[in-house]
């Protein structure tokens, strides 16, 4: 069976709102909460890269969002203050091991020393691009960041 001209340009629609925008495609087309592009807070990467925090959007059902929402939506039972949860993801940024993927960054840090207790590490993936939406010509910024090795996840 081979796809028709509106299949085609509804996937390439979805490729570029993830590879143009930084936000996951399923998330650009899929999710129907609305998005904020308010910063919540500023961090700066491992190579002093700009990475706000922004309100994001939450996850709907099996479709993730992206910021403080979605961490919220997830992740949210194992944050015990978003004071505590900055000082969590400024560590792992700056002390974590880093890799890129496509237009995303993820570092991953080991440690025992979190604001959670029984978490074993942090993981953060963030993205540099910039979407037009947003109107402050700044990075997308985190899309996630939620502990490990504690059985929070």
């Amino acid at each position: 069976m081979t796809a028709g001209l509106g299949q085609i340009l509804v996937a390439t629609a979805a490729t570029c709102a993830a590879l143009c925008t930084g936000v996951p495609a399923a998330s650009a087309a899929d999710n129907p909460n609305p998005i904020s592009w308010s910063i919540h807070s500023t961090h700066v990467g491992p190579g002093g890269e700009d990475i706000p925090l922004r309100v994001g959007q939450a996850d709907a059902g099996g479709v993730d969002g992206f910021g403080k929402r979605h961490i919220e939506s997830g992740h949210g039972d194992e944050i015990s203050s978003w004071s505590n949860m900055k000082q969590d993801i400024d560590k792992t940024l700056s002390r974590g091991r880093c890799s890129a993927s496509g237009s995303k960054t993820t570092c991953d840090l080991s440690s025992r020393t979190f604001s959670n207790p029984r978490a074993g590490g942090m993981k953060v993936v963030f993205t540099e691009r910039v979407d037009s939406r947003s109107k402050d010509r700044r990075p997308v910024g985190v899309i996630t960041a939620y502990y490990y090795g504690c059985g929070c996840r």
